[in-house]
């Protein structure tokens, strides 16, 4: 019989590991996405991938992470083309950058428990390898935030959104020739300036121990 509960028991954690659910946060700029990315992580037990896909990015191709950051959620093609012409090993094509970018979501998707931030993630899982979650606020809430958290004027913090959401929608269509927020790519929508932070990782963390 004690054998039998050490084999149920061993059971029961492997059903646990493999039910660790995968979390992507995509945000408007200004809404909290990486706060509440980083709360979910905590509260859920899981890692975070946000920098960390840039690390492992830069090792896989042996670049410095400041060349692979270029083009990280950023359409810059004349940057890249610059680096090109400068050093052959100080280039990775958009190409590259993508296929590198979901061999290692992918990797980390399959280990399970994470949430991962931003970087078109929720595209490249899909529906069903993963809890997709999209942080919205109204615009007048994240000028405030970004106001308060950068130390911007409010023209700087409105500026600095525009210019922030274009390069995120160059990436995705880039990339993935997707739009940045339709509402199909995602599984689940929450507003934080309606719900809060907590309220919105605790609706968050329901979905995602259902989804697992």
């Amino acid at each position: 019989r004690i054998a039998s509960e050490a084999v149920d028991e061993r059971i029961r954690e492997r059903v646990e590991e493999v039910r660790r659910p995968v979390v992507t946060v995509t945000g408007q700029h200004g809404a909290g996405d990486a706060e509440v990315a980083r709360r979910l992580a905590t509260e859920l037990g899981l890692d975070l991938f946000d920098r960390e896909i840039i690390h492992r990015i830069a090792e896989s191709t042996h670049l410095s992470e400041r060349v692979v950051s270029s083009l990280d959620e950023k359409d810059r093609e004349v940057l890249t083309d610059w680096l090109a012409a400068v050093s052959s090993r100080s280039y990775l094509s958009p190409a590259e950058y993508r296929d590198h970018l979901s061999r290692i979501v992918g990797t980390v998707a399959h280990h399970g428990g994470a949430v991962i931030l931003g970087r078109g993630a929720h595209l490249i899982l899909g529906e069903g390898a993963a809890l997709r979650v999209l942080v919205v606020a109204p615009l007048e809430s994240r000028v405030r935030a970004v106001m308060e958290r950068e130390g911007l004027a409010e023209r700087e913090a409105r500026h600095r959104i525009v210019t922030v959401e274009a390069d995120r929608k160059a990436f995705r269509m880039k990339h993935f020739h997707a739009d940045f927020e339709n509402p199909i790519h995602f599984d689940l929508v929450v507003n934080t300036t309606l719900l809060g932070i907590a309220s919105s990782c605790a609706a968050i963390g329901a979905a995602a121990q259902r989804l697992a």
